[in-house]
């Protein structure tokens, strides 16, 4: 897929960028030092669609188009699979397309990772014959695998989004978590802050946090002394990394989550390129355990209800059952229908 890892990334700023600089913008979303942020902006490597170059001062909008042009200094995260030159279509039509995102692949990015799931989809459908254009309407965290859904045209963008907006769009995830809940059904409603430890990008429920509301229910039980649950979880809020921080914070955090197991260990050493196999090992798995298996909307042009759903990935079955899980891929992925 080198065609479109040499292409421009296209990020539209988000609702958190209005008014902000952009050198201040992109420094709180890409996970590299400022300097070398300045210095990309220096180059001129950050545009609008009309071509006009963005200096490190100018102010951004929300919902403007950003046009990046710098490389791909991504390196392929040793544990997992290669990028997969296409990807699984779970729904197609003139207005929506829907994937199904693999772990370890990055949905739209704006860091040193060109490739992700938008650029591969565009030149999926641009091999076709088909118009290529498409927009992100909401995100998966890198490692987290599942459905992604893309509009085909602007209209179509706004009204799904505002679907989004009205929460009228219900997501189900899956999750593969260490031990017992003490409840098998149980909302969290604990707002979610930035943390302020040494991980810029970790996540935390405290008070002076944003209102976080999650809804779970223990799917099995399983292992020696029940040592680990499958979870369903239902975001009604839609906060960075939710499920994980909430599942966390219970004491139970999605296994193989590099994050929000052992104070983020694991992750300094990924971070630091010091990662090895007896780490992954002592996670469990090389992606964190969490897929998002099912999503439901009423179609914006056709008003039929539209139910996706995607299949709980073979490695995550597979440890489960190393662990003594008996839950099919049915069971796990038809229990929120």
């Amino acid at each position: 897929m080198d065609s479109a890892a040499h292409k421009p990334v296209r990020h539209r700023v988000r609702s958190s960028g209005e008014g902000q600089a952009l050198l201040s913008y992109l420094s709180d979303l890409i996970p590299v030092a400022q300097v070398d942020v300045l210095s990309a902006i220096e180059q001129g490597r950050f545009c609008l669609e009309d071509g006009r170059v963005l200096e490190a001062q100018t102010p951004l909008k929300a919902g403007q188009i950003i046009l990046a042009d710098v490389p791909d200094r991504s390196t392929q995260d040793p544990f997992l699979p290669p990028p997969p030159d296409r990807l699984v279509e779970l729904y197609r039509d003139a207005h929506i397309l829907a994937v199904c995102k693999p772990a370890g692949l990055l949905c739209h990015p704006m860091g040193p990772a060109r490739l992700s799931a938008l650029s591969i989809a565009q030149d999926q459908l641009q091999s076709e014959g088909e118009p290529s254009e498409l927009r992100p309407l909401h995100r998966l965290d890198r490692e987290t695998s599942g459905i992604l859904l893309m509009a085909r045209s602007l209209a179509t963008d706004i009204a799904i989004k505002s679907l989004f907006e009205q929460r009228k769009v219900h997501k189900r995830y899956v999750a593969l978590v260490h031990g017992r809940l003490k409840q098998k059904q149980e909302l969290v409603d604990a707002p979610i802050a930035p943390d302020s430890g040494p991980i810029r990008v970790r996540m935390r429920v405290h008070p002076s946090g944003k209102s976080a509301q999650t809804r779970l229910r223990v799917l099995e039980n399983f292992g020696d002394d029940a040592s680990f649950s499958w979870i369903e979880a239902q975001p009604l809020t839609g906060r960075t990394h939710q499920i994980r921080v909430h599942l966390a914070h219970l004491g139970h955090p999605v296994v193989g989550d590099k994050l929000y197991c052992n104070e983020g260990e694991a992750f300094l050493k990924k971070w630091r390129g010091e990662l090895q196999a007896k780490d992954i090992e002592q996670l469990g798995l090389p992606r964190h355990a969490l897929h998002a298996s099912e999503l439901s909307l009423t179609h914006p042009h056709s008003h039929k209800k539209l139910l996706l759903s995607a299949n709980i990935p073979p490695e995550l079955l597979g440890f489960a059952r190393q662990k003594g899980s008996r839950s099919s891929t049915k069971e796990l992925a038809g229990s929120g229908s």
